[in-house]
């Protein structure tokens, strides 16, 4: 989530939620019509974990401004905000949620402008009707709720809202029609529920003027049809998108000339898991002139990857991996001096590793693996002194490990099995104190295991088998990660003598000698 823009976005998300810290009082008061209404729906709740324990009749709790989750205006005294968004437990993915229905009550709370429910369980109820009645509403977060059945319409009533999150619930959806008149709305978030029967949602999404943020993330998204004639689902739009979302849809190209409405303003772009196919020359993504962030993965786009990619100099994250694509990668991937996350991995890709890859000063994670990559491992690679993940395993590299990737100071990752590379294993690694896993299996490397791995003390994986790797294995050539270490592999090497004891590694699970 890369970009200023889009962080100015979060920033704005993240104010509405910091106003909505619990415990927030007001100085008159709070009025009590709208504490009556708080009760009853207190009443319609089954509150397992005592979320709700400050919600009582009792003389010294009864300013419901003061209640956990709600606020209220300091000039008014009515309740504008409840935030009951369920706290995490201590396992993982679970919540301490509370469980039941949403009462009618809600109704008296007329100037109520944000609403978080996320993550409780609603035991797969209907969403109610009644929640387009709160005309004031501007934040309405039911994600993660166990709502189900179909949207209600009237949702579309809440003509001030600024953000619906409805993600990752057992919805589903018809028309999205009733989406058009909520004309001031920026973020929209429908990921993980039910859009199959939604043949128009692109016609909805072109009539919301002031969308900023889209995540429409697996829903099961119909693909737009070809383009044959002038259709309203590729209609210009002023829609001014920061972020997309559309990944794991099985959409195709067809998809295309809509994104061209977003040409000059998105910064986020993800279509992994879809069905993109033909020329990746085809996709003019060249001219998303503002893309931070593009993820083309899994798909089945074929060709070469352009040399225009270069012109992209915005991106910090770019993901072609799981395609089939083939050629080289060009050498103006240096241009994308920005770039943070390059994945070309499991496509088709041949020729060299480029020098200019050593000008992508700032990246930290670069996955070139399951290609047909030859040549040598460029010496310029030393140049990414801020890489954390260098994957360039089951290639055809062939040549020697660089000394230059002793300069990977923060590096944890290294992994560049199933070559043809030879020579020693450069003393340099010992500098790669950050080390976490070295997996240098299946080359043709010779010599001895350098002594400096000793200086590797976080080290959690190594394996340096099937290689021609001789001499004597020293007692301590890995001691100083005798808590880390878990798995090691030596084995199908040429060493002699004794193999040294590794009783002291309290943490080894896996061993290969």
């Amino acid at each position: 989530m890369a970009g200023r823009s889009f962080q100015h976005l979060l920033s704005f998300l993240m104010l509405l939620l910091l106003c909505a810290e619990p415990g927030l009082g007001n100085v008159t008061g709070c009025i009590e019509r709208e504490r009556q209404a708080l009760l009853h729906f207190k009443r319609r709740l089954v509150d397992d974990y005592g979320l709700l324990s400050s919600w009582g009749d009792e003389h010294d709790n009864r300013n419901c401004c003061n209640w956990r989750g709600v606020q209220c205006s300091n000039q008014s005294g009515h309740v504008i905000m409840l935030h009951l968004q369920a706290p995490p437990s201590e396992y993982a993915y679970v919540y301490q949620s509370l469980r039941g229905e949403i009462s009618p009550s809600l109704l008296e709370l007329e100037h109520l402008t944000h609403l978080d429910l996320s993550c409780n369980d609603f035991e797969g109820r209907h969403i109610p009707p009644f929640l387009g009645s709160l005309s004031r509403m501007q934040y309405l977060n039911l994600s993660h709720a166990y709502f189900a059945h179909t949207v209600p319409t009237q949702l579309g009533n809440l003509s001030n809202l600024l953000s619906l999150d409805l993600n990752d619930n057992y919805l589903n959806f018809g028309n999205l029609e009733w989406l058009s008149r909520l004309s001031s709305l920026r973020h929209l978030d429908l990921s993980f529920v039910d859009l199959s029967e939604a043949i128009h949602w692109s016609q909805a999404i072109n009539k919301l003027p002031s969308l900023i943020h889209l995540d429409l993330q697996s829903c099961g998204l119909p693909p737009i049809p070809p383009l044959t004639i002038p259709s309203l689902s590729h209609a210009n739009s002023s829609v001014p998108l920061v972020f997309l979302d559309l990944s794991g849809n099985y959409l195709t190209s067809s998809i295309y000339p809509w994104l061209l409405n977003f040409n000059t303003t998105l910064l986020h772009l993800d279509l992994c898991f879809n069905d993109l196919n033909g020329s990746i020359l085809e996709y003019a993504f060249g001219n998303m002139s503002s893309l931070e962030y593009l993820d083309l993965s899994r798909n089945q786009m074929w060709g070469s990857i352009p040399d225009t990619v270069g012109k992209m100099v915005l991106l910090s994250h770019l993901d072609l991996s799981d395609n089939q694509l083939w050629g080289s990668i060009p050498d103006t991937v240096g241009k994308m001096v920005l770039l943070s996350h390059l994945d070309l991995s499991y496509n088709q890709l041949q020729s060299s590793i480029p020098d200019t890859v050593g000008k992508m000063v700032l990246i930290s994670h670069l996955d070139l693996s399951d290609n047909q990559l030859r040549g040598s491992i460029p010496d310029t690679v030393g140049n990414m002194v801020l890489l954390s993940h260098l994957d360039l395993s089951r290639n055809q590299l062939q040549g020697s490990i660089p000394n230059t990737v002793g300069r990977m100071v923060l590096i944890s990752h290294l992994d560049l099995t199933r070559n043809q590379l030879r020579g020693l294993i450069p003393d340099t690694v010992g500098n790669m104190v950050s080390l976490e896993k070295l997996f240098l299996s299946e080359n043709r490397l010779q010599g001895e295991i350098p002594k400096s791995l000793s200086n590797l003390c976080n080290l959690q994986a190594l394996e340096l088998d099937r290689n021609n790797l001789s001499g004597q294995l020293a007692p301590d050539f890995v001691a100083c990660a005798n808590d880390t270490l878990e798995t090691l592999s030596l084995s199908d090497n040429q060493f002699s003598g004794s193999i040294p004891t590794l009783i002291g590694f309290s943490s080894l699970r896996n061993c290969c000698i």
